[in-house]
């Protein structure tokens, strides 16, 4: 299988190549910058990673992330979550320093409050090491809430990114953290990531679910 997925990720590399010859293989060469998810591959960290679109709570929620993440298994959430609140979808690496995590609440409010009250309740109740920035954004009529902060754990600080959006008019929090030696390589990833979610009340091409 390992021999197949390198046999795999070369024709891809090689495909892309023809594809777009001028275009940069780097995920971005700026804090600010996005990756670009559009690619077969993305380089990150010298490696070269495939994305595609995950689908989530029976369609509804899409996005764009690596075929590298895998479902945590229970045995791990208890360790990296031992709260019983931790999220209910959790994808991670082997080593469990990337994490994109997803959970539906119970909460009722508007986007632009609900992320204000997470701003205020995250900053209130955690040991923020940098705030780096909350806003809103919009994405095909939907209105999504951010924020970005860096908090510590042990022997190191922990990049977080957290999104919020409505969904049968309860919230969605998608979040994606990383230690802070892979915050320079994962943040434009991360973000485009998390600008890649599509939240829909029906799924595509269905009813409600």
């Amino acid at each position: 299988m390992k021999h197949m997925d390198e046999k795999v990720i070369s024709m891809l590399i090689e495909a892309e190549a023809k594809r777009n010859p001028a275009a940069s293989s780097s995920a971005g060469t700026g804090q600010t910058d996005r990756a670009d998810l559009s690619k077969l591959l993305v380089e990150i960290e010298g490696e070269k990673v495939m994305f595609h679109e995950q689908e989530l709570l029976d369609g509804r929620v899409r996005i764009t992330m690596p075929r590298s993440l895998r479902p945590m298994t229970r045995q791990e959430a208890l360790v990296k979550y031992p709260s019983e609140r931790r999220p209910a979808i959790i994808f991670t690496n082997d080593d469990l320093s990337i994490n994109l995590t997803f959970n539906h609440t119970a909460n009722v409010l508007d986007v632009e409050e609900f992320k204000d009250a997470m701003v205020q309740i995250t900053r209130s109740t955690q040991p923020i090491r940098e705030w780096i920035g909350d806003g809103v954004q919009q994405a095909e009529e939907k209105t999504f809430g951010y924020c970005e902060f860096m908090s510590p754990a042990l022997n190191t600080n922990i990049y977080n990114l957290m999104i919020f959006a409505s969904l049968d008019k309860r919230f969605l929090i998608c979040t994606f953290n990383c230690i802070e030696e892979d915050k320079k390589a994962w943040r434009p990833v991360a973000l485009a990531m998390l600008d890649s979610l599509r939240v829909h009340e029906t799924a595509e091409g269905g009813g409600a679910q």
